[in-house]
């Protein structure tokens, strides 16, 4: 949204899954200022343009689950959700929701995924061509794979938040520029990089060098209490840093 001139204030945001991905999610857009105008779970979807009561419907789900939309006087079908004209959609819930045969009725300025590869390549490469923003799934959900290593690491649960969104805001904002200014999917550029990672930590476990059997060292002492907790809360961050940095 920050690329496109826009923010989260006042923009309206669809989201697929409504569950403990997508309610969170809910939640904190709307703390940002941000229209939550339609959610599904599998029985339905809801919409409202003028927004939807998020608190209200996240306590409706943790007493009844995914039925609690039936009930409710903006029911609509859930395949709808995915092609409402909102800034930003959020699938959070099924593999290839969106695919081949739906993607040219999708009409978000910005789909950003919560859930694990939503969409079908044919599909994600559809959006890039009309200019639809789309970072690939395994960058915007990776924050709780990165939380939990900082938790792991002792890291204070306030300091978590701020620091894996900075490092994601940061990462993600060079991924768009790059595949702006190349014409390349953001994906494509993503999981090289990715790769290219792969093999350079897999090449360093086959071959480790000082340096790595010190730190190796270091992270199995932590794990057999023989690290103080504190030293390596201090240490997690600076890897994030070098990550994300341009």
């Amino acid at each position: 949204m920050a690329r496109r001139g826009g923010s989260l204030a006042g923009c309206r945001v669809a989201i697929e899954g409504f569950g403990k991905v997508g309610s969170a999610l809910a939640r904190l857009l709307h703390a940002r200022g941000a229209r939550v105008v339609a959610v599904s779970t599998s029985r339905g979807a809801l919409h409202r343009e003028a927004g939807l009561d998020v608190e209200r419907l996240a306590r409706l789900a943790a007493e009844r689950g995914s039925r609690f939309v039936e009930e409710e006087p903006d029911l609509i079908e859930r395949s709808a959700l995915l092609e409402l004209p909102v800034d930003l959609l959020l699938p959070c819930a099924r593999f290839h929701s969106i695919h081949a045969g739906n993607v040219g009725r999708v009409a978000a300025r910005a789909v950003c995924a919560g859930g694990n590869d939503p969409l079908s390549p044919e599909a994600e490469g559809f959006l890039f061509e009309r200019g639809v923003v789309c970072p690939p799934d395994f960058l915007t959900n990776c924050g709780g794979v990165l939380g939990g290593t900082f938790e792991f690491a002792g890291v204070a649960s306030e300091r978590i938040g701020p620091l894996v969104e900075g490092a994601v805001q940061r990462y993600a904002a060079r991924l768009l520029e790059r595949s702006e200014r190349q014409g390349v999917p953001p994906r494509r550029l993503a999981e090289e990089e990715a790769l290219a990672r792969h093999a350079a930590v897999t090449h360093a476990a086959e071959h480790p060098s000082l340096r790595q059997r010190l730190v190796g060292l270091g992270i199995e002492g932590y794990r057999r209490g023989l690290v103080p907790e504190a030293l390596v809360a201090m240490v997690a961050p600076r890897y994030l840093a070098r990550w994300s940095r341009p």
